[in-house]
């Protein structure tokens, strides 16, 4: 037996930025199991966004000075199983999805998806972090970064990532 099901969509997803761990999911059965996100940020200026900013004769200095940085564990186990008891069809009309950045582990998924175990483990060091819109403008800026670590990001990422997805052919 086969279920159909028909999911429409019929407006806008407009996303300016994803970072880190995000995602859209769009559908009667998506599953997003084990995700997980470590990290350290060090940004003297963050994210500037729109139009026409100036960032102008400015003197960015970061100084990091740890000796260990970022020391980052992350032993996961991720189990997943789905179980064959809902055969169907889904038939999905989108008008539009716009996303203009996508940084590291981000997804988009529509209809039936398995997003598994998904790791972002990181360590980053920004004077001037992300700059998004139009007519944006730096200028004369002295941009310093000082990170002397004897030991920088250090990840220990031993996950164990267990799906198990059947995938019956109908009746």
């Amino acid at each position: 037996m086969i279920r159909s099901k028909h999911i429409e969509f019929t407006g806008d997803i407009q996303v300016q930025t994803m970072q880190r761990q995000s995602g859209i999911f769009i559908g009667e059965r998506n599953s997003a199991i084990g995700w997980s996100t470590h990290g350290k940020e060090n940004r003297v200026i963050g994210s500037i966004s729109g139009q026409s900013n100036l960032l102008l004769n400015n003197m960015l200095i970061l100084n990091d000075p740890d000796i260990v940085d970022t020391p980052i564990d992350d032993r996961d186990i991720n189990l997943h199983v789905e179980q064959p008891n809902d055969h169907h069809t889904t038939n999905l009309t989108l008008e539009s999805v716009n996303v203009n950045t996508m940084t590291h582990s981000n997804t988009i998924s529509i209809g039936k998806g398995h997003i598994n175990g998904i790791d972002a483990n990181d360590k980053i060091n920004y004077s001037i972090g992300n700059l998004f819109g139009h007519e944006n403008q730096i200028k004369h800026n002295v941009n310093f970064v000082y990170d002397q670590d004897v030991m920088d990001g250090n990840i220990n990422d031993q996950d164990i990532k267990i799906t198990n997805i059947e995938h019956n052919e109908p009746m």
